[in-house]
């Protein structure tokens, strides 16, 4: 039996600033990705919905925010050593992010009003679901992606 298994992702995360005017104050925008931990990839049945973490965000803009993803491995995780994919579709807060593949930035959400204010915040799961035939026949090992979180205040 082989042995598949994800390592925690390696997550950067951008802090999105912005000046409102030039006499009113910085907006308050802040990104935090929280990783779940290491998980096997089942050749069996695949990975429906697994936990990939969370990522928490905090916005006192007044017009809103824009919350971004992005894959550096093109929406699939990628073998550390062979040049071996394993394709997955990455789901937050119950949202389906398509065309990961592009490995540009993607809208995850979007408000116009003030919400996920300072100190609270929101918090969004992270989520991702790999398919057993694109798992089975892969080198056993670790596979990794990094996503990019970013917040831009409007």
């Amino acid at each position: 039996m082989q042995d598949y298994h994800f390592f925690q992702w390696l997550m950067s995360a951008t802090l999105g600033l912005t000046i409102l005017s030039p006499i009113a104050a910085s907006a308050l925008g802040i990104v935090q990705y929280t990783p779940s931990n290491t998980f096997t990839l089942n050749v069996t049945i695949g990975n429906s919905q697994e936990d990939f973490g969370t990522v928490h965000i905090q916005s006192d803009s007044p017009n809103g925010w824009i919350l971004q993803v992005r894959s550096t491995q093109g929406g699939a995780l990628r073998h550390s050593i062979y040049s071996y994919t394993i394709p997955y579709s990455l789901t937050v807060d119950g949202e389906l992010i398509s065309n990961l593949s592009s490995g540009n930035d993607i809208t995850v959400r979007t408000t116009s009003t003030l919400t996920c204010d300072a100190p609270v915040g929101c918090t969004f799961p992270v989520q991702a679901t790999l398919i057993a035939s694109e798992v089975n026949g892969k080198p056993a090992g670790p596979y990794l992606d990094t996503l990019v979180f970013t917040l831009i205040n409007q």
